[in-house]
């Protein structure tokens, strides 16, 4: 049975992170490459209107942070009232908890 389905809400910084992502292939690999990366991350997207609490908690980064894995990128959320409001799109080889202890608390 599949889950309710619950649209996701889209911080600005996740909204930025997407579009860099996007140009950032489109630059060195090109449009069909760009849309790909980006398509798998909305696949990823889609799994969590179903089922918001399928990616793994993060609070040793921030309490009630979760992520999911649309490889290598790592897509980092909260939920409320039982819906994923995304928080940062994010290169899983990055130093994520730099990048957490620089940006401003997302409750």
């Amino acid at each position: 049975m599949a889950g309710r389905r619950r649209p996701i809400a889209w911080s600005p910084e996740a909204e930025a992170d997407l579009a860099d992502i996007w140009n950032y292939y489109l630059e060195v690999a090109g449009h069909k490459v760009a849309d790909t990366v980006v398509r798998s991350i909305g696949e990823a997207c889609r799994m969590l209107e179903e089922h918001p609490l399928a990616g793994r908690p993060r609070d040793e980064i921030r309490p009630g942070l979760r992520s999911a894995l649309a490889s290598p990128y790592v897509i980092f959320y909260r939920v409320n009232d039982g819906a994923a409001q995304l928080i940062r799109i994010l290169d899983g080889r990055r130093d994520i908890d730099e990048i957490f202890s620089d940006g401003p608390q997302q409750d």
